[in-house]
């Protein structure tokens, strides 16, 4: 099976560079970016927003991560306007904040990868029974 595939977007910084080795560490095939440069080209599974210590204005971000149909986790130690616009996006959007441990990370990411898996399983068509049952979950 290939390992999960995680764009971690955000600035720069001690904190993205600690998450990109956290999730490498957990096997997770990982990449970054700065999160204005965007994320249409990037080939990944899953996107992760890492917001901690940013005072940026993310709402120019919010159009095009809504339009996007990979599973999102915004990583934030307090609630900021950007995820109130992100909730209820179709490929899904999922907010950590606190003290992440390696546990949370798993567990939230193995929802995020059902959840893309389930909606590649959607637009493809089902292969067999199998299939169909779990993309109808």
């Amino acid at each position: 099976m290939q390992p999960t595939k995680v764009l971690v977007l955000g600035s720069e910084g001690t904190e993205r560079t600690a998450l990109e080795r956290t999730l490498v560490r957990l096997g997770y095939a990982v990449s970054a970016c700065d999160a204005r440069r965007g994320a249409a080209s990037e080939d990944a599974d899953i996107l992760m927003l890492d917001l901690r210590g940013d005072e940026a204005d993310w709402a120019d971000l919010a159009p095009g991560i809504q339009q996007d149909d990979r599973p999102v986790m915004i990583v934030s130690e307090r609630p900021r306007p950007i995820v109130r616009e992100l909730a209820g996006r179709a490929g899904g959007t999922m907010l950590l904040t606190g003290g992440e441990s390696d546990a949370g990370y798993r567990v939230a990411l193995s929802v995020l990868r059902a959840l893309r898996e389930s909606s590649l399983a959607r637009t493809s068509g089902p292969r067999n029974g199998a299939a169909a049952r779990v993309a109808a979950l």
